[in-house]
């Protein structure tokens, strides 16, 4: 089975998953601890110290370290990648943090389905993502635009 297997402007439906305009992805829950944040960190050289200095960040009201939002972004992208498939690519990516997160803390990745687009042999699909934190408030808001091979007739 193709991992598409049918198109319509109006409905993508991926192997077992329906997926049109409004429909949810599936939930991607992470948690960043303090190693994942400092090597993340590190390997996009992002040194800002509320990433691994928690004495300063008690000194500056917040609990503990915050989690990068460069890190909350990747896992925007991961959630449509995975939704989508091995074979989608990345058109775009733009996120924004509306609050902090702290390390050590259950996240959770949700989003829907905010258009698709027929372009020949690919298929454009935009969504709309929230990173929540533990009492669903939004600490960050994306829009990703990956394409999937469409249907061969």
């Amino acid at each position: 089975m193709s991992n598409m297997n049918r198109f319509s402007s109006e409905c993508l439906v991926l192997e077992g998953f329906d997926l049109s305009v409004g429909s949810e992805l599936p939930v991607l829950t992470k948690s960043a601890g303090r190693i994942q944040t400092t090597v993340f960190c590190a390997a996009i050289r992002n040194f800002h110290q509320v990433h691994f200095d928690e004495q300063m960040c008690h000194k500056q009201g917040w609990t503990t370290i915050i989690v990068p939002g460069f890190l909350m972004g990747n896992w925007c992208i991961e959630s449509v990648t995975k939704a989508l498939g091995a074979q989608s690519l990345v058109q775009s990516a733009r996120f924004k943090m509306t609050s902090v997160a702290y390390v050590d803390r259950p996240l959770k990745v949700v989003g829907e389905v905010a258009k698709l687009e027929n372009r020949g042999d690919r298929t454009i699909v935009t969504c709309k993502l929230r990173v929540v934190d533990e009492y669903d408030q939004v600490v960050t808001v994306a829009t990703v635009v990956a394409s999937t091979p469409a249907e061969v007739a």
